[in-house]
């Protein structure tokens, strides 16, 4: 942490299904008055970047072994707008290609809202794909889970973010949710931005902006406003409650007498989509954070915040990373999380 001058980190490990290191570091509020830095509580919930991305992988699963949906349907059928690659008109864009960033959808005009990519609201709209054919190249791009909360929410007729506190977080007892308003505010661990030039951290606001969250519920229209609410990155949960979410995918969708989703469906989560990436349906697979071993799960960085989970359901250990802020230096946070993973692996797992 002193290295990197973190903020604030959280860390979790985990071995043989139960936590055996739980420790939180650092400070929250205000990093840079230190009359006002007060420890980040043990149970502090975080804003989790693109780890989020696992739930609305899950809810995906769930909503396949229902039979509400299949991977490989055009996502046409579940969207009010046309999604469709102008350079390749005759070539469906497909629920799995959202999934694993195989969509060629890209981010360019990536925003709170849908209407980037729709052709009725954008005359760019056309800016939104990238001139490859839809399945062949992996591209990362958040607005692909954006459209999956949408689709999420037009197949069942609620919005994403209850769909997942009814059918995931709840059966699971986590303290967790899309939506800040079901987050204590004296529990939220803020998130802080390096700024460069003054050499300071400066509070990430936006993410825990309960106003602009009220005035987003208030005109809400399922099927429609999902990006508001952020699918990509916008879960908030403590890290003992990502370490849970992270031991029910370890043993392969179920925990504690609760099954969310099948061993099949969590194998198909894991498995990659193409020979080029490691990354498979929400999740992916890590092999040279720790040398000669492999590592499930996923990363995330968005507004000062770095966070990970990596597992080996095999041996049945994992870690949960959490940092509210560092400098520059890190590469977004993740160099410094991996160390972090390596120090936690020599020191309970090795």
């Amino acid at each position: 942490m002193k290295a990197y001058q973190a903020v604030g980190v959280s860390v979790v490990v985990v071995k043989d299904n139960k936590i055996c290191y739980s420790q939180t570091f650092g400070y929250n509020p205000d990093y840079n008055d230190s009359t006002l830095r007060k420890p980040i509580p043990d149970n502090g919930i975080y804003y989790i970047a693109s780890v989020s991305k696992t739930f609305i992988g899950t809810a995906i699963m769930q909503l396949v072994e229902k039979k509400k949906l299949k991977l490989d349907d055009d996502v046409n059928q579940y969207l009010p707008f046309r999604v469709c690659n102008p350079h390749y008109p005759d070539v469906p864009i497909t629920v799995r290609m959202l999934l694993c960033h195989r969509s060629t959808i890209n981010d360019k005009q990536y925003g709170w809202n849908l209407d980037q990519i729709n052709p009725e609201k954008n005359d760019k709209w056309q800016k939104c794909y990238n001139n490859e054919m839809p399945g062949k190249v992996f591209s990362y791009c958040n607005l692909n889970y954006s459209l999956l909360g949408a689709i999420i929410e037009n197949v069942t007729q609620m919005r994403f973010d209850e769909y997942i506190d009814r059918y995931i977080t709840s059966p699971l007892g986590l303290e967790a949710s899309y939506n800040l308003t079901k987050i204590d505010s004296t529990r939220l661990v803020r998130s802080y931005m390096y700024d460069k030039r003054k050499k300071q951290f400066k509070p990430s606001g936006s993410v825990y902006n309960y106003q602009y969250v009220r005035n987003v519920l208030s005109d809400y229209h399922t099927g429609e406003s999902a990006a508001r609410l952020s699918p990509a990155g916008g879960m908030k949960i403590s890290a003992a409650g990502l370490a849970k979410w992270m031991m029910l995918h370890m043993n392969y969708g179920h925990l504690d007498g609760k099954r969310i989703i099948s061993k099949k469906s969590e194998l198909a989560m894991w498995e990659p989509q193409g020979a080029d990436r490691n990354y498979g349906l929400g999740f992916s697979h890590y092999d040279k954070v720790i040398r000669g071993v492999r590592l499930y799960g996923m990363t995330g960085g968005a507004h000062g915040i770095h966070s990970l989970f990596f597992f080996n359901p095999e041996e049945k250990y994992g870690f949960v990373v959490i940092c509210n802020g560092c400098t520059s230096k890190a590469a977004n946070g993740r160099q410094m999380n991996y160390e972090i993973v390596r120090a936690l692996y020599k020191h309970f797992i090795k």
